[in-house]
């Protein structure tokens, strides 16, 4: 047996040690498996009768340590054959770690660590036993070797450790951190296995989506360096995470994903060719001037853009299967309104039931919320929903991305439901009477210009003042801007002959030139709509005479107008 001294202080080997991230540990064990040519990798949790993990196992099928290489990978920090070779010994797979450090981190994991080598060597294939001890950490035992017919490999055990952190290591959530570091490398070579804790490590059974795109960014001496991003989208929820990787896509270190994609649980992997080169600036961050800094950048604004045309596909794909099953509340396509009903309704579609009678009951009613009460969205539905933190701040940001087009729709439908309304009134008959409440809060019926008319004593008394032509008088409303008055009087006929026309022209006259007005800029427009022929249409600007027909498809022209000249906000997914 021998004893081997790592030359290094021992505060400095605890550093690295991170003891506080035995899942990092686990990590390291596993790429160094990997980068030992293993095609099977094996980590093994082993509990205590409590449930507790009190010792941890990492067995690969690997190429082994021989004996005469032992010492030289136990007694020094840095220095690994792997800065001196591209690729793996046997295989020629990419390399992951170069810096020798995987066996320190091992501490995280336990107090007690035991590496079982099997390995051929210059005196053929031995087994041979590593032992450690954190009360000693600097200090290797390198037991003698002995010949064996088995196969090769290592299993790095560790143990006599009792941490909360420790047993937390069973969590789901930390066998999805392994497949999203380990995806692109157990992508590029299928023969390799890696199971945890029971369970294989297989990106295949979880990737949704994947998409690569090509990078280019400026280097600090001006020069432009070409990159790809891969961007994979999970089917289970992971934690979201930029790696920045060698070309091969072995990780080299990670930052923060620096962008906002809810509801998009994903992954991404930058893949350049010197970022092994840059390990000291991906350690950094993107907080200083470097090659890494404006590659992180331009993987952000790719990461933006991928997800602001995701977000429009996954809203088709709900829409077309809330319709599909009978769900979706619009029989016809386009509009405005439509549009913002989409656009809230799938932000919130977590919260919508899944039953068909309930998703389609609810889906009406927010299409009502947003007919009657868009300036309350944000309210009603999280009463309805009851919705968390980060989903109110989701669909506040939305609806305050799309304020404008939220009441642009509501106003489409409220004016769409009024037209409708007049049709209705006028079809067989136009009834003063119930005419005159629906024109009186919309005069916009009449030209957009009028929508802000209200009612005027003098102008009523003007009116009764001059006899005009046998209608009835349905709208008298004005509307002072400044020192000038807007006038309009809308009269309702059955017909307009030529003397109801005479009669109208006349009475407009005499209107205008009323003494009440003298020194005052007036602004007049009198109209006549009937429902049936008209003998002629004047219209000089003051005189207007029109059919209802003729009104009512003048003002959906303009509605719809509107409607698709509404600029739709910009509904991008910002940082």
């Amino acid at each position: 047996m021998r004893r081997v001294h790592l030359e290094a202080a021992e505060d400095h080997v605890q550093r690295l040690a991170r003891e506080s991230d035995p899942l990092g540990a686990v990590k390291e064990l596993i790429w160094n498996a990997l980068d030992a040519d293993a095609t099977r990798v094996d980590v093994v949790l082993h509990r205590s009768p409590l449930g507790a993990v009190e010792r941890v196992t990492v067995r690969d099928d690997g190429t082994g340590m021989a004996p005469e290489a032992l010492a030289a990978a136990f007694d020094r920090i840095g220095g690994s054959w792997k800065k001196w070779t591209a690729g793996t010994l046997l295989k020629q797979r990419t390399l992951h770690g170069s810096n020798g450090q995987g066996r320190l981190r091992a501490y995280a994991l336990g107090d007690h660590l035991r590496w079982t080598t099997v390995a051929d060597g210059v005196g053929g294939r031995s087994r041979t036993e590593v032992a450690a001890h954190a009360g000693a950490r600097n200090d290797f035992l390198i037991g003698d070797s002995e010949p064996t017919r088995s196969g090769t490999g290592t299993l790095v055990e560790a143990w006599g450790k009792q941490s909360p952190r420790l047993d937390r290591l069973p969590l789901r959530a930390n066998h999805r951190r392994l497949t999203t570091e380990l995806a692109p490398y157990l992508t590029a070579y299928p023969e390799v296995t890696v199971v945890y804790d029971g369970v294989p490590v297989d990106p295949r059974t979880s990737v949704a989506r994947t998409a690569v795109y090509p990078l280019t960014f400026a280097t600090a001496a001006g020069d432009t360096e070409e990159a790809q991003l891969k961007v994979i989208e999970w089917s289970t929820p992971v934690e979201r995470e930029l790696h920045l990787c060698d070309r091969h896509g072995i990780p080299v270190g990670s930052v923060d994903v620096g962008i906002r994609a809810p509801g998009f649980d994903f992954t991404a992997y930058v893949l350049w060719h010197a970022t092994a080169d840059h390990v000291g600036d991906v350690q950094l961050g993107d907080g200083h001037d470097s090659e890494v800094t404006a590659l992180v950048a331009a993987a952000r604004e790719q990461l933006r853009a991928h997800f602001r045309s995701r977000v429009d596909d996954r809203r088709r794909e709900l829409v077309a299967r809330w319709r599909t099953e009978g769900d979706y509340p619009y029989e016809a396509d386009g509009g405005l309104e439509q549009e913002t009903f989409d656009l809230v309704a799938t932000t919130v579609h977590r919260h919508i039931p899944r039953r068909g009678n309930q998703r389609r009951a609810t889906l009406a009613l927010l299409r009502e919320v947003l007919r009657a009460r868009p300036d309350r969205v944000a309210d009603l539905l999280g009463t309805i929903f009851k919705l968390s933190d980060d989903d109110r701040s989701q669909l506040d940001r939305v609806l305050r991305e799309t304020d404008r087009v939220i009441r642009a729709a509501a106003t489409v439908a409220d004016r769409l439901e009024v037209i409708g309304a007049l049709r209705r009134l006028t079809a067989d008959g136009a009834d003063p009477e119930r005419l005159r409440p629906v024109l009186a809060g919309n005069t916009w019926v009449f030209g957009d210009r009028h929508g802000l008319l209200a009612g005027d004593r003098t102008l009523d008394v003007v009116l009764d003042r001059h006899a005009g032509p046998d209608a009835d008088l349905l709208v008298a409303q004005t509307r002072r801007e400044h020192e000038r008055l807007q006038h309009l009087v809308v009269l309702g006929s059955d017909t307009a002959g030529a003397k109801d026309l005479t009669q109208l022209s006349a009475y407009a006259e005499a209107v205008a030139a009323d003494t009440r007005y003298r020194g005052i800029r007036v602004d007049w427009e009198v109209w006549l709509v009937v429902r049936g022929l008209v003998a002629s249409s004047p219209d000089d600007g003051r005189v207007r005479v029109r059919t209802w027909n003729e009104v009512l498809l003048e003002c959906t022209d303009r509605v719809r107008f509107f409607e698709q000249s509404a600029a739709y906000p910009d509904r991008a997914l910002r940082a």
